[in-house]
């Protein structure tokens, strides 16, 4: 019985420490996907507003649906630069909610309501 363990131990062994590299490589994927995922849409996020800005300013001309286009090709151009992907209805609404946000920033200052610094 001892001769068999001594075989069959060393066996078992390096199986449970191949199990576990498995586990461990599936599970570091899993958080690596979920990581990039959050981190591509915060990228997204942070350059649809900045872009929605630029075109503020830079196309005064044009209005509607002709700023929108302006606004999708420059922010797909950015986002191709760095390797995401981004669908164009993608793109639509996290450019309306960019200027949601601007426009509902901008009618809050202007009603002269202001917000007292946290911690006051």
């Amino acid at each position: 019985m001892e001769q068999i363990m001594e075989v069959v131990m060393p066996a078992v062994l390096q199986l449970a420490g191949t199990v576990l590299m498995v586990l461990a490589g599936v599970v570091g994927y899993q958080i690596k996907k979920l990581y990039n995922k959050y981190v591509d849409t915060q990228v997204k996020k942070d350059v649809v507003e900045s872009t929605v800005q630029y075109v503020e300013q830079v196309f005064t001309d044009i209005h509607g649906q002709e700023k929108l286009d302006k606004a999708i090709e420059r922010a797909s151009q950015l986002l191709a630069e760095q390797g995401i992907s981004v669908s164009i209805d993608e793109l639509e609404t996290l450019i309306e909610a960019a200027i949601n946000g601007f426009n509902n920033g901008y009618q809050f200052e202007k009603s002269g309501v202001t917000t007292a610094p946290e911690g006051e």
